[in-house]
């Protein structure tokens, strides 16, 4: 399996999905940025990705999440502002976190951006074809879908992708 986000002239990830977004949420960009997909098995039935900044350990004291999203159904793109429309299980990115004073019941399950409070970052970017959907709602944990991923994942591909 294979990902792809297309990328602006100078090799970050388009303004309209970061910091530098004129659509946001307390702050935060919200429309999620398009993923393109090949090379999937051909027995797989669904989808999942994550968007982490390790980049932020030095700042938080850990990765930050930025985008947890489970069942997923199979396309070769997921479309920009996809974490907007999906009513499938999104989990809790590290807004949510007890270190963070974010009080909007909306970051328990969708996308926030990139929005690094220092220089550029390197996000990761992680999808996973499933055999199976993952038995999880709304508002799952981070630690919850690896566990559930342990039985299902066919294929992985993984991209680092440079925002400011």
């Amino acid at each position: 399996m294979k990902v792809t986000v297309t990328l602006d002239e100078k090799g970050y990830l388009p303004a309209i999905y970061t910091s530098l977004a004129n659509t946001r949420r307390a702050n935060q960009p919200i429309i999620s940025f398009p993923i393109e997909l090949t090379n999937m098995p051909k027995e797989a039935v669904a989808l999942a990705v994550t968007l982490i900044d390790y980049d932020a350990v030095p700042l938080t004291g850990f990765p930050f999440i930025h985008w947890l999203a489970t069942n997923i159904p199979i396309m070769s793109e997921i479309p920009a502002d996809f974490s907007r429309n999906f009513v499938g299980p999104q989990g809790q990115n590290s807004w949510e976190s007890r270190f963070y004073e974010l009080d909007d019941d909306y970051f328990t399950n969708h996308y926030a951006g990139p929005n690094p409070p220092d220089q550029p970052h390197h996000y990761t970017l992680t999808t996973f074809a499933l055999a199976h959907d993952l038995d999880l709602k709304n508002g799952f944990f981070y630690n919850d879908f690896r566990t559930a991923l342990s039985d299902s994942v066919m294929a992985k591909a993984e991209i680092q992708i440079l925002a400011k």
